[in-house]
Order: C-alpha cells, then structure tokens, then sequence
C-alpha cells in the first residue's frame, strides 16, 4: 500500500485497524463497537490492549484524536478509499484463516474456522433444500490458512 501517513509508529494495517474501530465508535459508540467489532491488531502489545475494556477504552481515548488528524492531512476521499481497502484486506485475511468450507453446487465456497460449526450449518443447509438457501454439495479442508482446498467428502 502506498505512504498512508499514518500518524502512529503501529504497522498501516493497525493503524487502519484502529481507525476503522474508531469509525464503528461513531456509528454504534463504544460498547457495542468493541463488543462486536473490536479491533484485530497484529502487533502483540496493542492485541494486549483489547483484552480488558477499560484498558481499550483508555487506549480508545488517547489515541482517537490522531485518526482526526490524519482524516485531514490525506483528505476525505483518499481517507475513505484506505478505509475501505482495510476492509477488504481485513475480510480476506478471516476468509484465509478458516481451514473448513462447504463447496455448494453454484460453486460457492463457504468457510468456516472450525469442523463441527461447517458440518451444523451444511447440516442445516441440506435439511433446508428448496427454501432459497444454497445446496452443499461437498465438505472441504485446507491444512494451511490460504491453501489449497481439498475436498473431505460429499456433503
């Protein structure tokens, strides 16, 4: 990612991190952003950070106003365009790490982070045929987060 001038000596991806976590502040404030969109960092001091919710929400204070500073040094759109690529980034990276999925027939790719919680839900997806939902058609599995899928066996 090009110079994203970031205020903060945190990796771009954290600092992206927090300030889409400040974002979701705004919208749903704080109790509820950290309870159901609390911040992924990679560094393991700052995931020290979201480990206690008083403990984020000190952190959450002391540095919200350096994503307002940043907002006006790279501008609204720009901002809004790093925003939203850490998103994505942030979508594929959870996508990648879930080592189970369920192949449907459209050729779909369903992917979950453990084997029981695939096999309840493709359970219920067959147990559910004809009502709109898709049809599995195999159970898979990767060994490394990323890889390959192979196929475990028919759904």
């Amino acid at each position: 990612m090009a110079d994203i001038q970031n205020p903060t000596p945190w990796s771009d991806y954290d600092f992206l991190e927090f300030e889409c976590f400040a974002s979701k502040v705004g919208i749903e404030g704080f109790s509820y952003a950290a309870e159901h969109y609390g911040p992924e960092f990679e560094n393991p001091e700052l995931q020290k950070v979201t480990e206690d919710l008083g403990t984020l929400r000190a952190f959450y204070r002391e540095h919200f106003p350096k994503v307002g500073a940043w907002y006006q040094a790279v501008g609204g759109e720009r901002a809004c365009d790093l925003h939203n690529a850490h998103v994505d980034e942030a979508r594929k990276r959870e996508e990648d790490a879930c080592l189970f999925g369920v192949r449907c027939t459209d050729g779909h790719i369903i992917t979950y982070r453990t084997g029981p919680a695939r096999d309840v839900h493709a359970q219920y997806l067959l147990d559910n045929r004809g009502n709109g939902w898709r049809e599995p058609a195999a159970m898979l599995r990767r060994l490394v987060p990323g890889g390959e899928w192979t196929e475990e066996r028919a759904a």
